[in-house]
C-alpha cells in the first residue's frame, strides 16, 4: 500500500512539474506573441470604427450627453481590456494546453522568433483595423438591413 501511495505520489508531482512548464511554455510564447500589447493595438485600432458606428446610431445632442458618453466608453474600454488579460492569463492559457503538446509550443515558439513570425505579430493590429473597418463598412450595414427587414416580418404577422 505504502508504494502505491508512494508511486501516486511520484506521478502526480511529476504531472504538475510538466503542467508548470507547459504553461510556462505557453506563456513565454504569448510574450515572444506580444499577446498583452497585441490586444492593447487591437482596442486603439478597433475601437475608432465601433465609435464611430456607434455614434451614427446615438448622435450626441449637447456636451453634457457627450461627456457622460466619453466616461462610459473609457469606463467599458477599462472593463474589456482587464477581461480580455484574465482571459489571455487563465483561459487562452487552457485552451492552448488542450490543443498544443509541448513540442508544438515549442514549435510555435521557435516560428514566433523568426523573422517571419516577428513580422505577422508586428502587422497583425493593422490587419485587423482593416478588417474591422471592412466589416463595419461592408457587413454590418447589411446585417442591420436584414435585421430591419426580419422585424418588419415578425411586426407585420404580429398585426394580422
Amino acid at each position: 500500500m505504502k508504494k502505491a501511495v508512494l508511486f501516486f505520489s511520484i506521478c502526480l508531482l511529476s504531472f504538475n512539474s510538466y503542467s508548470q512548464k507547459k504553461e510556462a511554455s505557453i506563456k513565454e510564447l504569448f510574450h515572444i506573441m506580444k499577446q498583452d500589447s497585441l490586444i492593447d493595438k487591437m482596442f486603439h485600432s478597433i475601437m475608432p470604427a465601433i465609435n464611430s458606428q456607434l455614434k451614427k446610431q446615438y448622435p450626441e445632442t449637447d456636451s453634457m450627453i457627450k461627456n457622460r458618453y466619453d466616461k462610459i466608453e473609457e469606463t467599458n474600454m477599462q472593463t474589456l481590456k482587464t477581461i480580455m488579460k484574465k482571459m489571455l492569463d487563465e483561459d487562452i492559457v487552457s485552451l492552448y494546453d488542450k490543443y498544443f503538446t509541448q513540442k508544438e509550443i515549442n514549435d510555435l515558439i521557435k516560428f514566433y522568433k523568426s523573422p517571419t513570425g516577428q513580422k505577422f505579430v508586428n502587422v497583425t493590429p493593422e490587419l485587423s483595423k482593416e478588417l474591422a473597418l471592412i466589416m463595419m463598412q461592408k457587413y454590418v450595414p447589411e446585417i442591420h438591413k436584414n435585421m430591419k427587414i426580419k422585424m418588419d416580418e415578425i411586426n407585420q404577422n404580429f398585426k394580422q
